[in-house]
Order: structure tokens, then C-alpha cells, then sequence
């Protein structure tokens, strides 16, 4: 005989298809939007509160003041950014520059793909004072791996080049790219953004080839 499938309930399918979301995810996630559609100093935590369905007093239980809210989306940034790097750097195969050269692509197109992410992160003023430099202190897990990747590239080719520099110069590229596709992308006549991407990629790192 065959046995009969469990029936699920109503409150069975709604627990499968919609997961948990703790109210600071949701909390973040709203200001995230709302900070890269309005801009940060236009958007208030009472505003937030009303998107999310809180009080301004709930927020408050999970974040200190709206600084605390801005460093923990940057900090979600730089994590999903450090996982996605960790991933490419141990499933590339080949040579280092082309694992240098894949991992500056992943990064490039997770900020296109997470334009508001990128906005908040990237193009908000955030003061000058503690919670700025703890933004600082966490950005740079994500430049030690692309320094990594340099010194990693140089030391193969036994080349001798600054290795700080050249970060920056290949982080400058980055962000320089990544802004301006998000900010004009769909209204700028761009001719080819992939082949950019490539061609940028490249031109920046030549020197390590």
C-alpha cells in the first residue's frame, strides 16, 4: 500500500516559502534603499520606522543612532565582498594573475549587480570620527586580499614592483568603473561594458604579465 504524503497546513506553506527575517535585517535593508534613493542625511530614523513598521524606538534596540545603522550596512558590504573574494580565490584555476584578474572581475560585477550597496557604501559621506575609522578598518580586509593577490602575482613572475600602489591603482579603477555604470549606465550610450570590463582589467594589471 502506498503510503499517503503528509497534508501540509496553511501555516506549514507559509513557514516554508517565507523565511524568518530578524526586524535588524529588515531594519538595515530598508535604510540601505532608502539611504541610496534619497540620500543618507535626508532620510531620518523615524522615516525608517515607518517603512519597516516600527517604532523609532525599536530601531534604537538595535542600532545606536543612524551612524551605527550606516557602518552596519557597510559592514554587510565588505563581508558579502570578502566571502565572494575567499570563493574565487580557492575555485580559479591557473596561473595567479589570472586569479588576480578573476577576483577583480567578481568584485566589479557584485557591485554592479548590488548598485545600492555600492551607493551606500561607497558614496556616502560618512564624518570624520570613530565610527568612520571602524568603516575604514573593515574595508581594509577586502585591500589586504587584493594585495595578497599583487604580491602573490609579483612573487610568481619575480617582478619587484610597489605593491601598494598598485592596489590602489587597481582599486581606483574599480570604483572608477563601477560608479560610473551604476550612476549613467542607463543613460549614457556606453559601448561595449563588458569589453570594458575586460580591457580595464587588464590595462591595470599588465605590468604584473
Amino acid at each position: 500500500m502506498r503510503a499517503v504524503p503528509k497534508k501540509r497546513t496553511p501555516a506549514t506553506r507559509h513557514a516554508v516559502r517565507r523565511p524568518q527575517v530578524s526586524l535588524r535585517d529588515q531594519i538595515r535593508d530598508t535604510a540601505r534603499d532608502l539611504f541610496a534613493r534619497e540620500g543618507y542625511e535626508s532620510v531620518s530614523m523615524r522615516r525608517i520606522g515607518a517603512e519597516v513598521g516600527c517604532s523609532p524606538m525599536a530601531i534604537y534596540r538595535h542600532y545606536e543612532n543612524k551612524e551605527e545603522l550606516l557602518l552596519s550596512i557597510c559592514e554587510e558590504t565588505f563581508s558579502k565582498m570578502i566571502q565572494i573574494l575567499d570563493e574565487t580565490r580557492v575555485t580559479t584555476p591557473g596561473p595567479r594573475l589570472h586569479v588576480l584578474r578573476r577576483c577583480v572581475r567578481t568584485i566589479l560585477d557584485f557591485h554592479l549587480s548590488h548598485p545600492n550597496h555600492y551607493k551606500v557604501t561607497y558614496m556616502t559621506i560618512m564624518p570624520p570620527g570613530p565610527v568612520a575609522e571602524r568603516k575604514v578598518a573593515i574595508g581594509q580586509r577586502v585591500m589586504d586580499r587584493l594585495r595578497a593577490g599583487v604580491r602573490e602575482c609579483a612573487e610568481a613572475k619575480g617582478i619587484k614592483i610597489d605593491v601598494e600602489m598598485t592596489a590602489q591603482i587597481i582599486r581606483v579603477a574599480i570604483h572608477g568603473l563601477a560608479s560610473s555604470l551604476i550612476t549613467t549606465g542607463n543613460c549614457y550610450p556606453w559601448k561595449d561594458p563588458e569589453r570594458m570590463k575586460d580591457e580595464m582589467i587588464a590595462t591595470v594589471t599588465r605590468r604584473l604579465e
